[in-house]
């Protein structure tokens, strides 16, 4: 409750409202000036101003059951996101990639990593027309050891296979596109990411102040818009 932001989109309405200690965190968020949503029908209505979507009891379900969760928060948190003059940062988590890589279920995996690219699409389309925005796509980690054992290509198909149920030590990639999107080449560490996105923002002032040795949690795609 005590954090400044503006949008969060996600399952969890449990973990707000039928906590352990009995106590609703809703009441906090409306006098925050949070709206707060239940369905993506509701979702879409919001044009302006804080929003706290809660849109399951639990956890999202998985794709394609979930139907176009993903993608369509993402444009909303945009939408409401642009309309501050000085800029701003959203993540947006693919989540359940890691859920298939620990179940070893490539079919799960494949279902998640084809959202997540709709989703992508859908944020590059952005970010080509405002021609300001950053986009970072990364991993806080591999899971799953997944790799590509044999593939047909006549019968269009790939057999995949894992090593472990756990996350490994496998080496991510890092996509960038946009404005400062050539600090994000070579190798280095996942970290370092943290230092080249207040780089980007032009934060030399926070990045003198901040500790040699942070641990920040950047995962996934980072839509920072400058």
């Amino acid at each position: 409750i005590s954090d400044d932001i503006d949008v969060f989109i996600g399952g969890g309405m449990d973990d707000f409202d039928k906590r352990e200690d009995s106590r609703s965190l809703l009441p906090d968020l409306r006098d925050k000036g949070f709206r707060i949503v239940t369905t993506i029908e509701e979702m879409d209505q919001v044009e302006q101003g804080k929003m706290a979507a809660l849109l399951s009891s639990g956890h999202i379900d998985r794709y394609p059951a979930r139907g176009e969760f993903l993608p369509q928060s993402t444009k909303k948190a945009i939408q409401l996101l642009t309309q501050n003059e000085n800029g701003f940062f959203l993540m947006v988590e693919g989540s359940q990639i890691d859920w298939g890589g620990h179940d070893n279920d490539a079919g799960y995996v494949l279902e998640e990593m084809l959202d997540f690219d709709r989703m992508i699409g859908e944020v590059l389309k952005f970010a080509q027309k405002d021609e300001h925005t950053l986009v970072i796509i990364t991993a806080d980690h591999e899971t799953g050891g997944m790799s590509i054992h044999d593939a047909n290509p006549e019968l269009g198909t790939v057999e995949a296979r894992f090593t472990t149920g756990s996350h490994t030590s496998v080496m991510v990639p890092v996509f960038a596109y946009g404005p400062g999107a050539d600090q994000f080449t070579g190798i280095y560490e996942n970290t370092d990411i943290f230092y080249k996105i207040l780089k980007a923002f032009n934060f030399s002032q926070d990045m003198e102040t901040i500790s040699e040795h942070p641990t920040p949690n950047t995962q996934h795609p980072v839509i920072s818009n400058q």
